[in-house]
């Protein structure tokens, strides 16, 4: 696993379907659902933990979904879904979300080969054990026909500030092999293209071969490091007080503003962010800033309406903001 602090987490995942079975947004007959629940804990009981939707309650759920660990499919399919978590705190497996099984191996920093070396050791059990879905011209079936051939989704979390800000990322996307890839928010759906937090996801795997894909987003991924510091380097040397000057303003914002729409929050976040890695700004008190940015969601506020959910929001960030202190400079 590499420390690096552009990639703020990596993940691999199998999407597979039984043979002969309806898929999950058909799929309501419960002996069957527990029946690939059964087959799954008995294959991997002794390193994971599994657990029965049904068994939860409806708020419980929704907890587990804000921590990361459930989806909002599989709450939707509530009384046929179950998951089981590893015992390493990187393996899952979901049952029942948009495919009959989504086998998911996630961890922080850069470690995709880490994450494939484990979603494939997982994969190998199941397919062992079980019959797939599987056609000899197009390979494995799965909801997503984008996903048709492998079921093999690899994706990486980016903190990239100085292409966002700078202006440069979409074209940067847009030119580096331009549709085979997805840029999506942290929390899987929409970028909001102001913000330094992304999703790189692969678009497509027909075709290819699951490693080709893996270090295909490998390479992607070492390439927008390399990107991002140069062009880090290059905004400090045109004018490293306009850059520290902008970090500031972001930090005055986040520390006295009384309402604070999301997307805002989350460009203000990343820049505060941004200028503690750059040691513009100190750290008092450490902060996780992913947490931040989930505890800002509105799902994740009680507030009734978009005004209190707003001055909730700009709560939450000053007092965050009083946890650092700007940095004496003489740029």
């Amino acid at each position: 696993m590499t420390n690096c602090d552009n990639v703020l987490f990596s993940m691999v995942s199998y999407r597979r379907n039984i043979k002969d079975m309806l898929f999950v947004n058909k799929l309501s007959d419960m002996e069957l659902a527990i029946s690939i629940t059964r087959s799954l804990s008995d294959m991997f009981g002794e390193n994971f933990e599994f657990k029965s939707l049904k068994n939860i309650s409806l708020k419980n759920c929704m907890r587990l979904e804000e921590d990361g660990i459930l989806t909002k499919e599989m709450i939707e399919n509530k009384d046929i879904s179950a998951f089981g978590l590893g015992y390493d705190n990187v393996c899952k497996i979901l049952v029942n979300e948009e495919d009959h099984i989504r086998l998911v191996a996630k961890a922080q920093g850069l470690c995709l080969e880490e994450m494939f070396e484990k979603a494939n050791e997982m994969d190998d059990v199941v397919l062992d054990k079980l019959e797939m879905a599987f056609d000899s011209e197009i390979g494995y079936l799965t909801a997503n026909p984008n996903l048709f051939g492998t079921g093999l989704e690899v994706l990486c979390g980016m903190f990239l500030p100085a292409l966002v800000f700078g202006g440069k990322f979409l074209k940067i996307m847009t030119e580096i092999k331009k549709g085979e890839y997805q840029v999506l928010g942290l929390d899987g759906g929409e970028w909001n293209k102001k913000s330094p937090f992304v999703i790189i996801k692969n678009k497509y795997t027909f075709g290819k071969k699951e490693n080709e894909i893996a270090q295909d987003l490998q390479e992607l991924v070492n390439k927008l490091i390399s990107l991002e510091k140069n062009e880090e380097n290059s905004q400090f040397d045109l004018s490293a007080s306009t850059l520290a000057d902008s970090i500031f303003r972001g930090f005055g914002v986040m520390s006295s503003a009384y309402r604070m729409a999301f997307d805002e929050a989350e460009e203000l976040v990343g820049k505060v962010l941004w200028g503690v890695l750059l040691k513009i700004l100190v750290l008092k008190q450490r902060i996780d800033f992913l947490e931040l940015l989930n505890k800002i969601k509105e799902n994740n506020l009680s507030a009734g309406n978009i005004k209190e959910t707003e001055k909730q929001r700009a709560k939450i960030l000053r007092e965050s903001s009083s946890k650092i202190f700007r940095a004496e400079l003489d740029l």
